[in-house]
């Protein structure tokens, strides 16, 4: 068998090495040069072993060639650099040695003078893991074949993206009443067979889902996920028994991935108190992605939060930096409209509690020194200090007379988007002009710079009298825009209720996800994202993600939401207003060099995990704000 050579084009073709051919490279050959690094094995299948209960690990090792113009080869795997295309999944203990510990193709690179060489590694994984409170002697009981049908998997969501860090990975499925047992199979062609044991874990609301089987499964094996779904999707199945063994059943598979590309930053949401919750009735919690946990914790609770005179002592309609220093919030409700400046550090104002109708929304510039407040139809530039001192009283007060809300800043502070609406008579009378409610409204954008707006703005989603647009946000990259878009057709929300109209832009049921490039085009609506073409389930108040990433060579990006979709066999969701809303999030993958897509960019969505201590009452969660990293409190 002869070698297998891997020859690339070197970083600079021709420049001199260090080398010695053994002559004075003088004549008229010219100097020598380094023509090739050469690795080998060029390709290698590893086979991971199991290194500890959530861990697996295989090695490869390998040697380099230098080959030169006059045709020697020099051994130099002792002095190459190397790099994998994905470094949490490989290292280089030795300069010999790739160690891998994912399943997944994998692409390495050695650097040696001015040129590389590349191999690859694809790497397997087939094993079993046990739950909690499984004996794996029942193992069997599980591997034979079925002798019965059923077993609809519930969640995850069949076509959704996972992100490789949200914790712990839930599977809910049908079960009849006599099976306990479950395996959870995740499979992917050769490169991941991956059978999980585990008892069935009962809804937390029996009574409305009394046939549930849930099964939770480290966020550590994510990473596995992640490694093969980088090449295809993975296949789910779940199977369940009785305690015996009998009625053994499984499930239609579905087809899910995980993406390497994690949730980054800090997420600030609205929070309404649920079963248990006796510290406040509103408050502020927050994710941190960039930390050991999933699990949100309260910033701000309303009883904490300065104290509003003669109103409800409630906290909302917030906004954060996007570098996460500073937070702003309305108190009292829209109609009182106080409102205060937060150091988030040190949970202190760094503007006192505001007077009556100084802003129900706002947006900051992004290191937090400026702030965009929104009023009863007013947008006002200020600087975001002790005195919020007026920059801009009205702006846009010349181009776009009609009332004005929802402002957004990109967290780039490159573009700025807003909606403008015409209030109705009764909404005038009524003070329901805040802002929140937007009878037709329509997106408007404008460049600006961390000082403010600086252009005229241009109309990006017309008004349609079939709908109406609201709520947009701004891609980290300053590409995209989503937003909401709700039906004029309803249903409405309970009659008399805040906001109670089909298409008044505030907490409407048929709300769903659009999204259009923030330079102008035909809006395309999130249809996976969304739950269906015309979806029944609150989805609303978009929010890119910090950053973006790639998956399979597409430039992805996540954006979270509220709705009131259900969540597998753990909550029923509805199709009015009667559920409480939860925080979900999808992927949106769009083509590399960031060209605006044709059809549906984005994937089915996922639930934030833990969001809720108790799920039984739960609490309702809106209004997510997205920060590029989390403030440690002092």
């Amino acid at each position: 068998m002869g070698r297998i050579y891997i020859v690339v084009s070197l970083l600079a073709l021709g420049a001199c090495s260090s080398h010695s051919s053994g002559d004075d490279g003088g004549g008229d050959d010219g100097p020598v040069t380094l023509t090739a690094v050469i690795v080998e094995p060029a390709t290698a299948q590893l086979a991971l072993a199991a290194t500890g209960p959530t861990a697996w690990s295989a090695a490869q090792t390998y040697s380099v060639t230098a080959k030169y113009s006059d045709g020697t080869l020099t051994d130099v795997t002792n002095s190459v650099t190397w790099t994998a295309d994905d470094s949490a999944a490989v290292a280089f203990p030795a300069q010999d040695t790739a160690t891998v510990t994912a399943a997944g193709h994998y692409n390495l690179t050695a650097y040696f003078d001015v040129g590389s060489g590349t191999a690859t590694i694809d790497a397997s994984l087939h094993a079993d893991g046990f739950g909690p409170g499984f004996a794996q002697a029942d193992k069997d009981k599980l591997d034979g074949a079925p002798t019965e049908t059923g077993g609809t998997i519930a969640y995850p969501v069949a076509g959704s993206l996972f992100p490789v860090n949200v914790a712990p990975i839930e599977v809910h499925a049908h079960k009849s009443s006599s099976q306990t047992l479950a395996r959870i199979t995740f499979s992917s062609g050769s490169a991941l067979s991956y059978n999980y044991y585990a008892p069935c874990t009962a809804s937390p609301n029996p009574g409305s889902f009394a046939d549930a089987c849930i099964v939770s499964i480290t966020g550590a094996f994510a990473q596995q996920l992640a490694g093969a779904s980088e090449t295809a999707d993975i296949s789910v199945t779940v199977r369940m028994a009785a305690a015996d063994g009998t009625h053994l059943s499984e499930s239609a598979p579905i087809s899910v991935a995980w993406a390497k590309t994690p949730l980054t930053g800090g997420l600030y949401y609205w929070t309404t108190a649920g079963t248990g919750d006796t510290t406040f009735n509103t408050a502020i919690a927050r994710y941190n992605f960039d930390g050991d946990t999933t699990t949100p914790s309260i910033y701000l609770a309303s009883n904490d939060a300065p104290t509003v005179p003669s109103d409800t002592q409630c906290v909302g309609c917030h906004a954060v930096s996007p570098d996460g220093s500073k937070m702003s919030f309305s108190m009292g409700g829209s109609q009182p409209g106080f409102f205060t400046v937060y150091d988030v550090a040190t949970k202190t104002p760094t503007m006192p509690l505001s007077t009556r109708k100084y802003a129900s929304m706002s947006t900051f510039n992004p290191d937090g020194s400026r702030i965009v407040t929104g009023s009863y139809g007013k947008l006002t530039l200020r600087t975001a200090n002790a005195t919020g001192d007026v920059i801009t009283d009205d702006l846009f007060a010349t181009t776009v007379t009609e009332s004005k809300t929802h402002a957004l800043w990109s967290p780039s502070g490159s573009k700025l988007a807003f909606v403008s609406w015409v209030p109705t008579a009764s909404d005038i009378t009524n003070q329901k002009n805040t802002g929140d409610n937007v009878l037709g409204g329509q997106i408007w954008i404008t460049n600006a710079d961390a000082t403010g707006p600086m252009d005229t703005p241009t109309l990006l989603v017309p008004r349609n009298a079939a709908y109406t647009s609201y709520y947009p946000a701004i891609s980290d990259d300053d590409r995209f825009v989503v937003f909401n878009q709700s039906s004029c057709a309803g249903p409405a929300n309970a009659a008399g209720s805040w906001g109670g109209g089909a298409c008044d832009g505030y907490q409407d049921i048929s709300a769903k996800l659009m999204l259009i490039p923030s330079d102008g085009g035909t809006p395309v609506a999130l249809t996976n994202a969304n739950g269906g073409d015309s979806p029944l389930s609150t989805n609303s108040w978009p929010r890119w993600s910090p950053d973006h990433g790639t998956f399979r060579g597409k430039r992805l990006y996540w954006v979270a939401f509220s709705s009131r979709r259900p969540y597998g066999l753990a909550l029923t969701g509805s199709t009015n207003d009667t559920a409480k809303p939860q925080l979900w999030f999808a992927a949106v993958a769009v083509d590399a060099n960031g060209a605006a897509p044709a059809a549906d960019p984005s994937f089915a969505p996922v639930w934030l995990p833990n969001q809720d201590p108790n799920l039984s009452g739960p609490r309702g969660n809106h209004t997510p704000a997205w920060t590029s990293k989390v403030v440690q409190i002092q």
